[in-house]
């Protein structure tokens, strides 16, 4: 563990975006929280998390902005986080996929911060605790802030209709100088809980990534990147067995050593590869309430039905069975 957090100079950026956008003086701000005023010409450096939470406390009490944490944009995703932490992450197919992998990608964005999902009954739960108490000037706004930002990207998943259940928050009510109700739409909020946490319909950890984004095809529908290309044309062949890379390698016009080497330079394998199409694939065929598990199982190429529940179970927190239950939380007008 670091000897003192840290994190990435976007977290600081978006926060500057919004000061200057209404004129705050932010060069004096910065220098004095001892921040570095020219931080923006090295876009994914590092810089002292405790002095970020001096800066926004700061910032937010000369320009009367105690909600500076859940002004939009200072929690735009792109804006806001660095490209080591959301690139991997917009190439997860399902919602929980991507919540289970946010806790290792933590620390590419900000050093001791924990994050973690829990589920109980119809309900999950994605928890956080920030670097440094709540005693600590600035922690409201990075709270919100933060778990503003993992409500965006569930959002990325379910819609931009999500809403969740209950929001839960570590700050101390003396320190959220600001309208709550307001502030979050009447979503209802309780605070000084142990932990930060945004609650949600647990059926809606299925979902899959929705987001124009890092894995987005070119403007003319086609994709721009060989994972993509593949992800696009494995579908029909899944139903002839399961597609060998020697022989994907073969489709993509390459030997399999290169196909292996620009995968990995995309960040991705071949096997994740497989794992994102069947997944989207069997998301999209449990909706076909005529095809059954084992037919299902035979289309994604696996040898045992049992193999492909446990296959979703991993993909998304929830039996195939149990997704096809609930299938009316993803219907229009349900």
């Amino acid at each position: 563990m670091n000897s003192f957090p840290i994190t990435r100079t976007p977290t600081l950026a978006s926060y500057v975006t919004v000061l200057r956008t209404i004129g705050a003086p932010v060069e004096a701000g910065l220098r004095r929280a001892r921040l570095p005023t020219l931080f923006e010409e090295m876009p994914d450096a590092w810089i002292s998390y405790k002095r970020l939470r001096y800066f926004t406390a700061d910032m937010a009490a000369r320009e009367g902005i105690p909600e500076l944490g859940l002004i939009p944009e200072a929690s735009d995703l792109e804006r806001g986080l660095s490209e080591a932490f959301l690139n991997p992450l917009m190439r997860i197919p399902t919602l929980f996929l991507a919540l289970q992998t946010i806790p290792s990608l933590t620390s590419r964005q900000t050093s001791n911060i924990r994050f973690w999902l829990e589920t109980s009954g119809d309900q999950a739960r994605t928890c956080l605790q920030m670097p440094l108490p709540p005693e600590v000037p600035g922690y409201a706004i990075g709270e919100t802030r933060t778990l503003r930002l993992i409500e965006k990207i569930i959002r990325a998943f379910v819609g931009d209709d999500f809403v969740p259940t209950r929001v839960l928050l570590a700050s101390r009510p003396s320190d959220l100088h600001f309208d709550l109700e307001s502030a979050y739409a009447g979503v209802p909020v309780r605070t000084g809980q142990p932990y930060g946490a945004i609650e949600f319909p647990r059926v809606l950890l299925v979902s899959t990534q929705n987001m124009a984004g890092p894995r987005t095809a070119a403007a003319d529908g086609s994709p721009d990147t060989l994972s993509d290309a593949l992800e696009a044309c494995l579908p029909p062949y899944l139903l002839e067995g399961y597609l060998h890379a020697s022989l994907a390698a073969e489709i993509a016009g390459c030997g399999k050593r290169t196909l292996q080497r620009r995968l990995a330079e995309e960040g991705t394998t071949y096997r994740e590869v497989v794992d994102r199409v069947r997944c989207r694939v069997a998301i999209s065929e449990l909706q076909n309430a005529d095809m059954s598990l084992w037919q299902l199982s035979q289309r994604l190429a696996y040898s045992e039905q049992s193999a492909f529940s446990r296959a979703f179970q991993r993909w998304t927190g929830l039996s195939p069975g149990e997704y096809r239950a609930h299938i009316h939380f993803r219907s229009p007008g349900s």
